[in-house]
Order: structure tokens, then sequence, then C-alpha cells
């Protein structure tokens, strides 16, 4: 087994910070910067497990460059549930990546406040469909533009993260996504700050009551909706503590 690899960003630049989220998530890994885009890595001391999950860090990264460096490494199994609710997000965050049967549709909306672990959740909810040999579409909501070539085809995989409003262009996003997802079976996984009802009438302002009901009528039944509360994680870590 080859346990020094070099690794050759396409979509982004190498930093000290980038390295050091690294070596924070991996103690054992050795790094070194080989050029502004290049890290060779030593893994001859990692698990098999940590092996496969830095690799999973590094395709994952590199597919989503604009990725915050504090979700590098978010997987599943590092995911720390505080309270009750957190605990029921992970549950379901698993029961939706084990579900087989690829002709259905199937998702999971969570809200909540912010630095509560959302888009940790969702990247590696990414990276468990990963896993299983799939290749998720990873999509900030804020990112969405009218020129984004969506390709939807059945039985897809699509994480949005942080669709905190009804009225953004990215509620196009959401509402061909899921209606794929829904008639053509797949699966969704999406975050946000907002209730889902409330999501839903900032979607059809202007439109019909009617088109409206029908939405929900065939999309809600495919989502499991869930709250997740807790203080956030980012104050709880901050340098100054």
């Amino acid at each position: 087994m080859q346990h020094t690899i070099t690794v050759t960003f396409e979509q982004s630049h190498v930093t000290k910070a980038l390295l050091n989220t690294f070596l924070r998530q991996y103690p054992l890994l050795e790094a070194n910067i080989v050029s502004t885009n290049t890290i060779e890595f030593s893994q001859e001391k990692l698990s098999d497990f940590d092996r496969e999950s830095l690799l999973l860090d590094i395709r994952f990264y590199d597919q989503n460059p604009s990725l915050p460096l504090e979700n590098l490494c978010s997987h599943l199994h590092n995911y720390s549930p505080k309270n009750e609710s957190q605990e029921q997000l992970l549950e379901f965050a698993r029961r939706l990546v084990a579900l087989e049967d690829e002709s259905m549709g199937a998702g999971l909306y969570m809200y909540g406040a912010a630095g509560i672990g959302k888009s940790h959740i969702a990247v590696g909810i990414s990276k468990h469909f990963m896993r299983k040999g799939l290749r998720p579409n990873f999509q900030f909501a804020d990112r969405y533009s009218f020129s984004t070539n969506l390709n939807l085809e059945p039985g897809q995989v699509w994480i949005i993260d942080d669709m905190n409003s009804g009225f953004s262009i990215a509620s196009q996003l959401f509402k061909k996504v899921v209606l794929n997802a829904h008639e053509r079976g797949g699966r969704v996984f999406v975050t946000s700050n907002k209730e889902y009802n409330e999501l839903m009438k900032e979607m059809f302002v202007g439109d019909s009551k009617a088109n409206l009901i029908r939405y929900e009528d065939r999309t809600k039944g495919m989502f499991k909706i869930l709250e997740v509360n807790g203080d956030s994680f980012r104050q709880e870590n901050a340098w100054y503590k």
C-alpha cells in the first residue's frame, strides 16, 4: 500500500491554514507543502479508516474549493451531538444515506440557529454518500445562479446548504431539485435557518394558494423535517475562550 501521496489541487491554492486543518484532524499525519497547489502526505501512521477519510476530505475539497476550512474534515462520525435534537439529526442523516431504494424520493430538511453544525452535517452526509460510491451534488444556496447547470437526472443526490430565503433565486434550485427527486427518485438534504412552512410561503409569494398546496402535497411527504437547537459550536470553541 502506498503510504506517501502527492496531491495537486486543481481548483484550490494550498495555504498553511489548509495544511494545519488537516494536521489538527489527523495528528498522526505528516504533510508538507510542495508548491502553491500541491501537498505531499505521508499516511503511514494512519489507520485504514482515517486514511479513507483523509482521501474523501481531499476529493471533496477539490470539488468544492469555496468550502470553509472549518468544514474541511467534517464527517458524520466526528459530529458530536450536544442534545436530543442533534442526536436525532445524526440518526436521520444516517438513515437517509442507508436507504437502498433508488426509485424512491427521500429527503431531510433541517433548520435551526447558526453554529449548531448544519454545514458540518451537510458536508459529512455528502462524504458518506461518497463512501457508497456516489457523487453528491453539493451546493451552497447563496452561490446558486441562473447559469448553474443542474443536469437533473433520476436517482441523484443533492445537498443544499443554507437555504435561508424563499425570495432568493436559490428557491428555483430548491424547487427543481426536490421535484426531480420526488418524480424520478433521489436523495435531498437541505439545511436552513428558516422553518419549512415559512420558506414555502416565501417561495410562493405572488403565486396561487392552489399551487402551494399542490407543491407541498407532492414534496412534504418525502421530507423529514427536523428542528435542531443548541448553542453555537463556533462560540463554544472561540480562540479567546
